[in-house]
């Protein structure tokens, strides 16, 4: 049946009546539809240009329609979440109606501050149009807004209100359709983060059914709608919360109701983004922050809370001594590794729960305002305490699977205080049990609480914890890259299975090019180096040297790039070098130009012959067919610098396959750099018509040179580039390609 509808959407969305599911297609439905009859694991590694989409919805349609079965697909990609909205599922949709005569509800879930909070969005109109108190109609204070002065700097919860890009944000949320979604990525205009998070709230601030434009939540509609779809699509920040955190953001959540079915596209992701999620922060500025806010929703002129706010700014200097004490010795740019058997805040950390938790109990009555705005600013800090005694709690002690740390850290560009300040940290590192035992595992949820619990529960009094009963989900891992022990650290029962892919002959019209310097380049890159001596890699001298390969494969292709590097240093000094050599040829984009990454990308996927410069945010999730992307250069292997959450993922291993430090650290460092790059390379093909060129401008790819990666880790970063049957060292090659293609004469065998 699930093949069935599949072919039948492949159909649907080609247009063509006796289209034919892919090989591999049709091969990992098979392998999903295994796993949903055994209520088992599965992982794909499914290139690009397989129909992952429909290989995925297909098999989840039929298990609403046919099982009754409901399914949680999470993506990391906005793009690819608005694919799948927009095309994928209503193809699917209309496929499994014509093979069952049913038709399954998709909705899609974000983040609760992923969506418009109109109560924050009146009242910080009201607050830039000084009409506190007045209760215009939303109508009314767009038109207030129309008036307002462009010249006027107003102040939003004691912070300046950015008037250019803040007044059409309002005047979009206020004029909403009430059906309409309202969140962040609808919204065309420029953006912030400041800006959005003035009309927007955590769940922990909500304040739910007393709000006056509780009819019009926004959040709220989302969650209904999802709680009476056969599918929900979600990215990953929400399962990575409830992986790290333990919450039920969605599996085991009463609101949504229960699921069966969890499927991961883009899963390579996922670990990095539970990690994420896990990770926590002790400073001086942490409770600073928190000390200043006490007086945006507590009167500082009461001695009490004066008291408190006090109290907090001594704290603080206290934690950061501690910290600095704690870490004495280290070197600028390094860390502090917490042993297992010390608590970094031993002198402090305690007093500071202490304190945290009397804060809490100064705000009860503000969290029961009659003053709405009152009522969210004193939910808000509550949360924040709350986050916060959890921390102090995660870096005092050791925990396994975690790693603790302590590092020094610049103050943000806007603080008024400048100075360097010290930070205790703890991220969880072995994630796969934490997927295992909040993700992969649901609670069954009883149609009814047990009287006695409630009856115990509304008296005050303390209630016998009851047992949970819980069920396996049926769990599907799909991404075009993986690494080979993914299901080990993702927590899954599966290996890896590969499926074939459509592109292999557009591989094979593409070419790779590795430059191998000769003559004048080599001292260029290793000064003073000779025959039978060992060079040294500097990574200046190479940024310059890549810099000008640059722009000699860009004037070759006559732009149309993607221009990749492993940090924003050379990134900006590539853009730099694109701009003076294109003399108005070509436009050249990059990351730093002050323009959201949806829109920059847009521009330059819109203009065919411009370039893209980024670092490793665009080596994954950028999408440009045809000749827009027919080059793609990489300055070097993203390696991560060395951090104390892989050194403990290393460490981890050691000890869980008895190897030595330098395996463990390429199966953690080396893996993790070939996967990314191999996204990367990925950029190039993304259509069975495209082709172009490759140029990864790192020399020790190669095995003969003044210096090359150690041969294991050579091994490890070649898998990334293996699809690739030309490959040249020769610059004169790759020019020559290069002109071919702007010149339209590489074909792609049928």
């Amino acid at each position: 049946m699930m093949i069935r509808a599949l072919t039948e959407a492949v159909r649907v969305a080609t247009g063509i009546p006796d289209a034919e599911p892919r090989p591999g297609q049709k091969a990992m439905t098979e392998a999903i539809e295994h796993a949903i009859n055994t209520t088992g694991h599965t992982i794909a590694v499914a290139p690009t240009g397989v129909g992952k989409s429909l290989a995925l919805l297909a098999p989840a349609m039929i298990a609403a329609a046919e099982l009754g079965q409901r399914t949680i697909l999470s993506t990391e990609s906005l793009s690819l979440l608005g694919q799948i909205m927009d095309k994928d599922a209503p193809d699917a949709a209309e496929a499994c109606e014509k093979v069952t005569g049913t038709r399954p509800e998709v909705a899609m879930l974000k983040g609760f501050a992923n969506y418009v909070c109109l109560q924050a969005v009146r009242d910080t109109t009201e607050a830039v149009t000084g009409t506190e108190g007045q209760r215009l109609s939303f109508k009314a204070l767009s038109a207030r807004l129309d008036k307002l002065p462009k010249s006027r700097r107003p102040l939003v919860d004691g912070r300046p209100f950015d008037v250019i890009n803040g007044i059409p944000l309002l005047q979009w949320a206020l004029g909403l359709d009430k059906d309409a979604a309202g969140d962040k990525q609808t919204y065309t205009g420029n953006l912030t983060p400041e800006l959005w998070d003035m009309i927007s709230v955590g769940p922990s601030e909500c304040i739910g059914d007393s709000c006056p434009v509780y009819d019009l939540c926004k959040p709220r509609a989302a969650r209904a709608k999802a709680a009476e779809a056969d599918i929900v699509v979600t990215n990953h920040s929400m399962l990575a919360v409830q992986a790290a955190k333990g919450v039920p953001v969605i599996v085991g959540n009463k609101t949504l109701g229960e699921f069966h079915i969890i499927m991961i596209d883009e899963a390579h992701t996922l670990p990095s983004n539970v990690r994420n999620a896990g990770a926590c922060e002790v400073s001086a500025a942490t409770v600073t922050s928190l000390a200043k806010g006490i007086s945006r929703v507590l009167d500082d002129l009461d001695p009490a809370v004066d008291k408190l706010i006090k109290e907090g700014m001594a704290l603080g200097i206290e934690l950061n001594t501690e910290l600095e004490g704690y870490a004495r010795g280290t070197r600028k740019g390094e860390v502090h590794k917490v042993k297992e058997d010390q608590d970094p805040v031993e002198a402090t950390g305690d007093m500071l729960i202490a304190w945290a938790k009397s804060v809490k109990n100064g705000l009860e009555k503000a969290t029961d305002s009659n003053n709405t705005q009152i009522r969210i600013k004193a939910k808000r800090l509550n949360g924040r305490l709350d986050s916060f005694i959890a921390n102090v709690s995660s870096v005092k002690l050791h925990k396994v699977g975690t790693a603790r740390w302590i590092e020094e850290k610049e103050p943000g560009l806007n603080s008024k205080n400048q100075m360097p300040y010290w930070a205790a940290n703890a991220s969880p590192v072995n994630i796969g049990g934490l997927l295992q035992s909040n993700l992969w595992t649901a609670p069954v949820m009883p149609d009814e609480e047990d009287p006695v619990t409630v009856a115990m529960r509304e008296a005050g009094e303390p209630a016998e914890p009851e047992e949970v009963e819980t069920y396996p989900m049926t769990v599907i891992a799909v991404s075009a890259t993986l690494p080979a022990r993914f299901g080990y650290q993702a927590g899954m029962t599966a290996d890896n299975i590969a499926y074939a892919s459509p592109f292999d002959d557009a591989y094979g019209a593409s070419m790779l090019y590795i430059p191998k310097p000769a003559g004048a380049e080599i001292q260029e890159l290793y000064p003073g180096w000779a025959p039978g001596r060992r060079g040294k890699f500097d990574t200046k001298l190479h940024q310059a040297w890549a810099a000008r390969k640059n722009v000699e494969l860009v004037e070759a292709n006559a732009g149309a790039a993607l221009v990749l590097s492993a940090n924003s240093t050379a990134g900006k000094a590539y853009a730099e070098a694109l701009r003076r050599a294109a003399k108005g040829r070509w436009k050249v984009y990059s990351q730093w130009d002050g323009i959201a990454t949806r829109q920059l990308i847009n521009a330059w996927r819109d203009d065919e012959s411009s370039v893209l410069v980024g670092t490793k945010s665009l080596m994954t999730g950028v999408d440009a067919k045809g000749r827009t992307c027919s080059l793609v250069t990489i300055d070097r292997v993203p390696r991560a610098s060395g951090n104390p959450v892989d050194d403990a993922r290393a460490e981890a291993l050691m000890e869980a396959m008895m190897i030595d430090k330098w395996a463990a650290d390429r199966m953690v460092y080396a893996s993790d750099a070939a996967l990314l790059m191999e996204q990367a390379v990925g950029r190039l093909i993304r259509s069975v018509s495209d082709y172009g060129l490759v140029g990864l401008l790192d020399p020790r790819m190669l095995k003969t040179g003044p210096v090359s990666y150690p041969e294991p880790t050579r091994a490890i970063y070649k898998k990334a580039v293996t699809r690739f049957t030309k490959v040249t060292t020769k610059q004169s090659e790759a020019e020559e390609f290069l002109h071919r293609i702007s010149a339209g004469s590489v074909l792609v065998a049928a």
